[in-house]
């Protein structure tokens, strides 16, 4: 469901932001680390393995069968993918492009609820009355 009018000063404003994002040096940078990463098949193939291996230790723990040999083993393998300049860099790049969505969002969502910009306080992490905008 469409909220804003194609024509909305609010979407063009988006629209400009959108932009910007798309050429700022921080995006170039991590799509061009993330595009290496889709072009190396060994570096996708020992992500693939870890990210399943992942899914088998969530199966364990929920079971109640997870060891520590099981963590340590995961630890073992997530330590060596960071240390691959190509899915290391992929996941750094991955985690920077979603913080910047969780950057923007959350601002976003904060000038919803105090309706004006908000404060570099009222950002901060906390709860309702940490982060302030509760009215407590």
């Amino acid at each position: 469901m469409e909220v804003l009018s194609p024509n909305s000063a609010i979407l063009d404003k988006t629209r400009e932001l959108c932009t910007l994002i798309l050429q700022s040096g921080e995006y170039q940078e991590n799509v061009s680390k993330i595009e290496t990463f889709f072009r190396n098949d060994d570096a996708q193939a020992s992500y693939k393995e870890f990210a399943a291996l992942g899914e088998t230790l969530h199966q364990k723990q929920q079971a109640g069968l997870l060891s520590d040999e099981d963590v340590a083993g995961y630890d073992e393998k997530l330590k060596a993918l960071k240390a691959d300049p190509v899915t290391g860099e992929f996941m750094e790049a991955e985690q920077t492009l979603n913080g910047i969505v969780a950057q923007i969002s959350k601002t976003v969502g904060k000038t919803l609820e105090l309706g004006r910009l908000p404060e570099p306080e009222d950002m901060e992490e906390g709860g309702c009355c940490g982060g302030g905008g509760c009215g407590c």
